[in-house]
């Protein structure tokens, strides 16, 4: 029933539950709802705040499967200033994330998207983001079953390179913070502000009060090991981090209030609530922290009674995209204490301001404070509208392989204004960040509501690889069957790509591991570490003494696959051709046999490199070409620029013979000749493969000369007659960059 509730209720989060969070453009802080902590007191403390507290936040508590959860977190840990919730937002929109441990978060030429990973666990280079357990799963839940296991309250989206170094350590402060001991982001090059130093993990600053009030709630959801499969959950002062223990509370309690609740955290925990039913209470009252694990009295904040600003904005004239500048005004808060009596504070920096759209002629400042919202209006805010964007330039990077990330660096994207006005806007820009695809020719970027779609990028196969997962050879066999972790432990090789997530009756062997008993059959089972494209699996194997077996080979997308070995070690291929995540070797009763190792082969195509054809193809034929969709279409708006690509495959020619033939024969050049004639089409042209420019004199002013630049290009028709074919395809280059 979970996963069945799990389906009905997240397919309609992507717009339910956004709505939920706030119909505004901005999120801010959210309040509890009044009645959640009706039961609490201020005379509760300790263990019976605690109970008090477990009681509220079980009662609604909805657990789902651990590798269901992508989706939800595709909402709970998106960074909703980077991506603002739209009108009529799309299924597939990919946001960027909010990402612990990241020192990337907040903008959006270096944080990642949902897409980039989707939340699936992994250790390679090919991961950004993972999901982190803040309580370690080993230390109280390591089975998938338990409710903990899956609490969103204490799983986060995270640098997975930072996640994995802090592993299953406990937190805390390191004594020494030096490049030796600092965890490095995805990139494995960038610091972190992250340590690890004699077992103990220590986060960034701004990441240490999001910790620790997940540690107080699991060990107060968790507190009599309901849903942990039975083990107690407990926070100590003292260093045990074992058996459902967890130390370093007072450091915790430190962090907690040296990193009060932000934004971020204040609405992620309502939109967990709208995933899993519950809410963190400590982020909700954070004066129970110390109440509950220290035995103090609550003590109540002083409440935030009024908002106010002096002064006037020293800007007041704005582009669209642009955030509101403060500079010039004092925004002061009003606290009122338990006495009633009152008193004043400059808050200016710790406002959020609504972001500005070109219709806008004021400006929204909202403060939160001990779950109190105020806000404050600035009027006489004008916005200049955006009326369209351009690209300048060309990306230095125009060739890539299927899976790679587009780079925009070279090319520039330019604003243009109601007012003429124009300016630089490529690191403000939402580039596209999802993996690129075999045979993508376009990328689209956006800014400012607008999008643009720029043509001149080639995308090949993923080339060739070969990864060996291989078993370490032992002197000789051994009697008892391993389990999945031993066998995992004995990985030669390939414990980077895959994990041994499963065994039955397979043993450490002489060779490698050997499969298989008199009476029982044997089997073992790798899981990948990503969704592989794999279109072999090579095998090295042999019998064992005289049995004879027909070993059968299953994956997560294939079935039935067999090879019978021999008595020496030899390669047996299986040809897979699809993507695959698991895959499963078995062999029956009686019949053993011993594997070596497994090589997995993913990719077909060759080098990135690009050859002088396909080289062309981009600098030419894909230049201000994402409107082509058929023969003659969308390519023509002016004879230079196809010219322009003519005469520099003539070039081409001259200087690497039979590069016409080749465009004309071989299929991997099937895309380029296709819009190549397209375009020779649209030009009248006859004769595209030879050395003849007549068609110029074929076509008609509509097709070469408009009102805005007849002159110009009645000047080129001639001087196209008197250059030489080099220098007139640098003329045109030049006057293409130009404009």
């Amino acid at each position: 029933m979970k996963k069945l509730f799990l389906a009905l209720s997240l397919s309609t989060l992507l717009t339910s539950s956004l709505l939920f969070a706030t119909r505004s453009k901005d999120v801010k802080a959210v309040n509890a709802d009044s009645d959640y902590y009706a039961s609490i007191n201020t005379s509760m403390k300790g263990d019976t705040l605690k109970v008090a507290l477990y009681n509220i936040i079980k009662k609604d508590h909805v657990a789902y499967g651990y590798n269901t959860l992508e989706v939800a977190m595709k909402i709970t840990d998106r960074d909703y200033t980077l991506s603002p919730l739209q009108e009529n937002e799309p299924d597939d929109y990919d946001p960027y994330m909010r990402l612990l441990y990241a020192d990337y978060n907040g903008n959006t030429s270096t944080a990642k998207t949902w897409k980039t990973s989707q939340g699936k666990y992994g250790v390679s280079s090919g991961y950004v983001w993972n999901k982190e357990h803040i309580w370690a799963k080993s230390n109280g839940f390591p089975s998938e079953g338990a409710d903990a296991y899956s609490d969103l309250h204490h799983l986060r989206a995270s640098d997975w390179k930072c996640n994995n170094t802090r592993s299953n350590y406990p937190f805390g402060n390191v004594s020494s913070k030096t490049t030796s001991n600092a965890s490095y982001d995805w990139t494995q090059s960038r610091r972190t502000d992250n340590y690890l130093q004699n077992g103990v993990f220590e986060p960034r600053d701004s990441d240490k009060g999001d910790v620790a009030r997940a540690l107080f709630y699991m060990a107060t959801r968790y507190y009599n090991g309901e849903g942990s499969t039975g083990t107690h959950l407990t926070l100590t002062t003292g260093t045990d981090s074992s058996g459902g223990k967890w130390g370093y509370l007072d450091t915790l309690l430190e962090w907690h209030e040296q990193d009060p609740v932000d934004e971020f955290e204040s609405n992620r925990n309502r939109l967990v609530q709208t995933v899993q039913g519950n809410r963190n209470p400590y982020i909700d009252h954070p004066e129970y922290a110390r109440a509950v694990f220290k035995n103090e009295a609550i003590v109540v904040p002083d409440t935030l009674i009024n908002l106010t600003y002096t002064g006037t904005p020293t800007k007041t004239e704005y582009k669209q995209g642009e955030s509101f500048n403060p500079s010039g005004i004092t925004v002061t808060a009003t606290y009122r204490k338990n006495d009633n009596s009152t008193y004043t504070s400059d808050v200016t920096s710790y406002v959020t301001w609504s972001p500005l759209t070109k219709t806008s002629t004021s400006v929204t400042g909202t403060y939160s404070h001990g779950g109190v919202d105020k806000t404050i209006t600035i009027n006489g805010i004008s916005v200049i509208s955006l009326e369209s964007i351009s690209f300048s330039g060309k990306p230095n990077k125009t060739v890539y392989e299927e899976g790679d990330t587009f780079v925009h660096d070279g090319l520039k994207l330019y604003a243009h204004y109601s007012d003429s006005s124009s300016e630089d806007v490529t690191s403000l820009a939402t580039w596209p960040t999802e993996p690129l695809t075999k045979g993508q020719m376009s990328i689209s970027v956006s800014f400012g509501g607008l999008n643009l779609t720029y043509t001149g990028i080639h995308v090949k196969e993923k080339a060739a690889s070969t990864s060996r997962i291989k078993f370490l050879d032992h002197a000789s066999d051994d009697n008892s069957a391993s389990s999945a972790s031993v066998l995992q432990s004995e990985l030669e090789s390939g414990a980077d790509i895959a994990t041994v997530s499963s065994a039955s009756n397979v043993y450490k062997a002489k060779t490698g591991v050997k499969f298989a008993s008199g009476k029982n059959a044997g089997s073992l089972t790798f899981t990948l570490k990503k969704a592989t494209d794999v279109t072999k699996l090579v095998f090295g194997a042999k019998k064992y003494g005289s049995d004879s077996t027909t070993v059968t080979v299953t994956t997560s997308a294939t079935s039935g696959k067999t090879f019978t070995p021999g008595s020496d070690v030899a390669e047996y291929t299986i040809d897979i051709n699809k993507s695959i995540t698991t895959i499963t070797v078995s062999s029956p009763s009686g019949n053993r046999f011993y594997l070596s190792y497994v090589d997995v082969y993913s990719g077909s195509g060759g080098s990135v490199t690009e050859d002088a054809i396909t080289q062309w193809g981009i600098d030419y034929l894909f230049i201000g070409d994402s409107a082509f969709d058929g023969d003659g279409t969308g390519l023509c708006i002016s004879g230079q620029y196809y010219h322009s690509a003519k005469v520099a495959l003539m070039a081409l020619e001259s200087t690497t013979s039979g590069t016409i033939s080749k465009l004309q024969s071989e299929s991997k050049y099937s895309s380029e000749c296709a819009r190549y004639l397209a375009w020779a089409k649209a030009n009248q042209d006859a004769n595209p493969f030879v050395s003849d420019y007549s068609f110029l004199n074929n076509l008609t002013n509509e097709n070469l000369i408009n009102n805005e630049n007849s002159t110009s290009v009645i000047v080129f028709v001639v001087v196209i007659t008197t250059l030489s074919a080099i220098s007139l395809a640098v003329l045109v280059i030049r006057k293409r960059k130009a404009r």
